[in-house]
């Protein structure tokens, strides 16, 4: 990665990381947003960067796909003000939404849907149910639960707040 478009793009073309995708596709980002700063600009390393975000978006528009949502439920702070919908502007990725037409959730205020993974009940948000194809944009970090923060990780934003605990 060069730190370019066509770079991202083709890296992934090569992994087919879009294999499957039809234009009509109900579909769901999911960035690593974390929480709602103060702080104008999310630190590298912390946060899917506005500038991926951009990017899937642009793949997506390039093969006309129009139903696009982006999901987190990042972690809520009434002493900081945290909310997803903060994550959103703190960290760029609402003002790439507005550009491409996407819509935002938080997770944290919709719908959830009990299930049972792995012998564990826990509530995930509908619309991840619900969407066609899913995109998950995490951010490699280390995490003092998990040793590393990868895929499986970031999917956890998509947990109502007791299932997150759990």
């Amino acid at each position: 990665y060069d730190g370019t478009f066509n770079s991202f793009a083709n890296a992934l073309s090569l992994c087919d990381g879009l294999n499957g995708l039809k234009a009509n596709d109900k579909i769901l980002l999911k960035p690593n947003i974390l929480w709602g700063g103060k702080k104008p600009d999310p630190p590298y390393g912390r946060v899917t960067t506005s500038t991926m975000v951009g990017y899937v978006l642009q793949i997506l528009h390039d093969r006309g796909c129009t139903d696009i949502t982006i999901g987190e439920g990042a972690i809520p702070n009434k002493e900081l003000g945290s909310t997803t919908v903060r994550g959103f502007d703190w960290s760029g990725i609402g003002k790439v939404a507005k550009s491409y037409g996407a819509r935002l959730i938080d997770f944290n205020s919709e719908p959830y849907e009990e299930v049972e993974l792995d012998g564990v009940r826990v509530k995930i948000s509908k619309w991840v149910l619900e969407c066609a194809f899913l995109v998950d944009l995490p951010v490699r970090k280390a995490h003092r639960q998990t040793k590393i923060s990868l895929g499986m990780k970031n999917l956890k934003g998509c947990l109502a707040l007791r299932s997150k605990q759990r």
